[in-house]
């Protein structure tokens, strides 16, 4: 079987998925989609060395990934594949012609199954419309934002999806479940609930690339609790510095939030600290988890969240808010801690079970190991669960896909609604700055 994986951004799980299934003997050619103006996967980026749009050269990509990835990868065939920004007003000519380019390029290689994972809004779109003729599977990470709510283009997106009837790979239940509710609003069912699967995606391995073993321990008289990950207002960072101030002057805690974003809390009466506000590398949060006890993460919303599989790859607990994504990964007091209260009282009392018995956090550890190596959660399942719903797609007869003129509007209706907001934005920064200016 001959299959192209292609990926926006989310290498974390593209890539271990990517070589499981070639270990299995399937022929994957991997391509890597990255934005010209944010060329990162959090597994590797070309930040410092930007390319330009179109296929990135075949050396600069083995040179970007290293020796470690490289081996990992295998037999895998890794493109990676640079888009224009994200500007709907100024580059959507631009957009469409090299996602024509890309999928030319794929449907000359005649695979069998295209399988797309995530999405970015618009270039998605026109790469949709130009392989719509091709046996297509979507993964998609998340179907509404984390705070259960949906945009325009995401609305878009899905009612896409659910008119070509695209088989669609959720790796939560929670996720599967905010799909089909989606779905009713149509009078027709158009998927089959069968073409609906949940499949995991387990513990991100490829960060053990960039592991230094010989990286110094945490400070024994310090307790390192840390947080990482994009600063937003749904990931309740106040309610781990609120615990944090409640177990300073018992235990030798030192407080570590790392990840860009606008702060949206203070770290008032907290005795020591350290935020990282800012891009963090591979190497750094690697780092930042090998020389914590615990990772915190007290979250107001999540459908899932890929922090859990970055820190069991070090076998690391994770005390976390007990809400839908969490509780289908994390196992309370085996593998985690699960909050039910979501407050900074309830946080501490958790976090202090771990803090007062290093057993508990030992066999944690054991039990994170032994889980993740087998069942569903690890990678051989997955890979195999992936390739039984991969074949029974090639089993199945190719609906016919959306009219052309249907999915040229679908594109049209998605970037005229992107244009009146841009505008808008636009006039009102203007007001803005005439008001400004009155002033001064």
């Amino acid at each position: 079987m001959k299959v192209a994986i292609v990926s926006f951004y989310v290498m974390e799980t593209t890539i271990p998925l990517a070589r499981y299934l070639s270990l299995s003997g399937i022929d994957i050619d991997l391509f890597s989609l990255l934005p010209q103006g944010y060329q990162n996967t959090f597994v590797f980026d070309f930040m410092s060395n930007r390319q330009p749009d179109g296929f990135v050269d075949s050396n600069t990509t083995r040179t970007t990934l290293g020796k470690n990835l490289c081996e990992y990868l295998g037999k895998v065939n890794t493109k990676v594949f640079i888009f224009p920004d994200r500007r709907f007003d100024e580059y959507t000519l631009k957009d469409m012609y090299y996602a024509f380019l890309l999928a030319k390029y794929i449907k000359k290689r005649k695979y069998e199954l295209i399988h797309i994972i995530h999405s970015d809004n618009r270039f998605w779109f026109f790469f949709n419309f130009f392989i719509r003729k091709e046996k297509v599977i979507q993964t998609l990470h998340e179907v509404t934002s984390h705070e259960a709510n949906n945009s325009y283009p995401g609305m878009r997106k899905l009612n896409l999806l659910i008119k070509k009837s695209t088989p669609i790979i959720f790796h939560s239940q929670t996720s599967r479940n905010r799909f089909i509710e989606y779905r009713q609003i149509f009078k027709t069912k158009q998927i089959n609930d069968d073409n609906l699967v949940m499949i995991r995606f387990g513990l991100f391995e490829t960060y053990k690339c960039f592991s230094n073993q010989s990286a110094n321990p945490s400070n024994n008289r310090e307790i390192n609790i840390l947080n990482f990950g994009r600063i937003v207002p749904y990931k309740g960072i106040h309610l781990l510095i609120e615990a944090v101030r409640i177990l300073q002057d018992k235990y030798p805690i030192h407080l570590i939030v790392a990840g860009e974003g606008t702060p949206y809390f203070g770290f008032e009466d907290i005795k020591s600290y350290e935020f990282i506000n800012r891009f963090i590398s591979n190497e750094e949060i690697v780092s930042l988890i090998e020389s914590c006890s615990m990772v915190v993460l007290p979250y107001t919303s999540a459908s899932q969240s890929g922090v859990p599989m970055t820190v069991y790859s070090f076998f690391k607990p994770v005390v976390a808010s007990n809400i839908a994504g969490f509780k289908e990964v994390i196992d309370h007091l085996k593998t985690g801690i699960l909050v039910d209260d979501l407050t900074g009282k309830s946080f501490a009392s958790s976090i202090e079970i771990l803090l007062a018995n290093d057993n508990i956090k030992t066999a944690m550890g054991k039990n994170i190991k032994l889980k993740y190596s087998e069942g569903e959660f690890s990678w051989s399942f997955i890979a195999g669960q992936t390739l039984k719903f991969y074949n029974k797609q090639l089993e199945t007869k190719y609906k016919n896909q959306p009219q052309t003129i249907r999915m040229f509007f679908e594109i049209l209706f998605l970037h005229l609604h992107s244009i009146s907001v841009n505008l808008k934005t636009s006039f009102f920064n203007k007001i803005r700055l005439l008001f400004l200016r009155k002033r001064h």
